[in-house]
C-alpha cells in the first residue's frame, strides 16, 4: 500500500493523511508538516522507532548524515504539531540509546483521501525550522525552540473552549440566583 493510498486515525478523531502532509484535528483544522515532518511521522506510525533508520530514512538526500540537533528538533516539531492538534506531544517517547516510538492509537486505512475529503485551507500551519535546524548547534537549537513564533489564535485553542464554557456556566449559575433573590423579595 503506497503513501498516497493511506491515511491514519489517531486518537481523539485527528487524521493524518500522508498524501496531502498534514494532520487534520477534529474540527477540521489542517495542521501542514514539512517534507522531514510527514517522512519521520510516516515512519513512526508504521511501527519504526530505530533513530538511525528514522535518520536515514528522513534525510535520505544527505545519505544520514545529519547532526542530532537535526533529529531533536524534528521531534520537538512533531510533538508541537500534535500538541495543535489537540493531542498530547508525550505520545512520541523517546526511547533512551534506541530511538522514539508513538504511543497513542493507530488505525491504518485505504483510502484516495484527497478526492473523498475535503480539506480546508489551512489554519494552523507548522512553523517550520528545518532550514536554520540543519546548521544549529544544541545552544542554538535551544534558542530557537524558546523563542519559538509559532501560534495558533487564541480564540481557537481547547483551552479557550473550556474557559468560556465555564464562565457561561458561572453567568448562568448568577442569573438564576438573582432572579430566585428577585422572586422571594417580591414574594
Amino acid at each position: 500500500m503506497s503513501d498516497e493510498n493511506i491515511f491514519f486515525s489517531l486518537d481523539q478523531g485527528v487524521r493524518f493523511l500522508p498524501e496531502l502532509r498534514c494532520i487534520i484535528t477534529a474540527t477540521g483544522s489542517t495542521i501542514s508538516l514539512s517534507e522531514n515532518s510527514y517522512r519521520f511521522l510516516l515512519l513512526l506510525l508504521q511501527g519504526e522507532t530505530d533513530k538511525q533508520n528514522i535518520i536515514n530514512q528522513v534525510w535520505r538526500e544527505q545519505r544520514g548524515s545529519v547532526s542530532d540537533s537535526s533529529y531533536y528538533g524534528q521531534i520537538y516539531m512533531l510533538r508541537k504539531a500534535l500538541d495543535m492538534a489537540g493531542l498530547p506531544g508525550s505520545l512520541i517517547k523517546t526511547i533512551p540509546r534506541k530511538g522514539v516510538k508513538y504511543m497513542g492509537k493507530i488505525e491504518k486505512h485505504s483510502s484516495d483521501i484527497s478526492k473523498n475529503t475535503e480539506v480546508r485551507s489551512a489554519d494552523i500551519h507548522m512553523f517550520e525550522l528545518e532550514e536554520r535546524l540543519s546548521d544549529s548547534t544544541e545552544g542554538e537549537l535551544q534558542t530557537l525552540i524558546d523563542h519559538d513564533d509559532t501560534h495558533i489564535e487564541w480564540y481557537k485553542t481547547k483551552q479557550w473552549n473550556l474557559f468560556i464554557s465555564i464562565l457561561a456556566a458561572l453567568a448562568m449559575c448568577w442569573l438564576i440566583t438573582l432572579i430566585v433573590m428577585l422572586f422571594i423579595l417580591l414574594h
